[in-house]
């Protein structure tokens, strides 16, 4: 079936750009950040690093995992309906912090599997991984509450009742 000429294009790798940060695959790539992050923290700091410095060293990828794509969206041309979902995304984050906080659930599931698979059960590593577990199920359960009042809030098509 032929799209109507008003339809906005949107091509393979822009849909992919869209869908990266959200659904299953969303989550993967984020538990996928959270397994490489103690790995690639010892491999850039040597293993004489304390334990506790995975907290800065993941504030930095968390740092970068907002920087990196701004200064793309900047030097890259991405379609019109791409900015306007990423635009329309940045202002959720904005107006609720629990979008960004649901984020940590799946980079702390990254932490704690990486843990449990090298067997190296750091204090600081497994705090780290209860933090972010911790935070994002409290985000996350935010985020469905607000998501709940955001569509409870909007009538839907054909469902208008009309006074009197």
């Amino acid at each position: 079936m032929a799209t109507p000429p008003s339809a906005p294009q949107i091509g393979a790798i822009e849909r992919f750009l869209l869908e990266i940060d959200e659904g299953v695959f969303g989550a993967l790539y984020r538990a996928i950040i959270g397994f490489a992050a103690l790995p690639a923290m010892r491999l850039l700091l040597g293993d004489g690093a304390s334990d506790w410095f995975i907290v800065p060293f993941l504030l930095a990828i968390l740092l970068a995992l907002r920087l990196v794509p701004a200064v793309l969206r900047k030097l890259l041309a991405f379609s019109q309906p791409v900015q306007e979902v990423w635009a329309a995304r940045r202002r959720l984050a904005k107006q609720y912090d629990s979008y960004q906080w649901r984020k940590l659930l799946w980079i702390g599931v990254g932490l704690a599997l990486y843990t449990a698979l090298s067997g190296q059960f750091s204090t600081g590593g497994l705090a780290t991984s209860a933090f972010c577990i911790l935070g994002g199920a409290l985000g996350t359960v935010r985020w469905w509450a607000v998501a709940a009042a955001n569509n409870e809030a909007q009538p839907a098509a054909g469902n208008a009742t009309t006074a009197g």
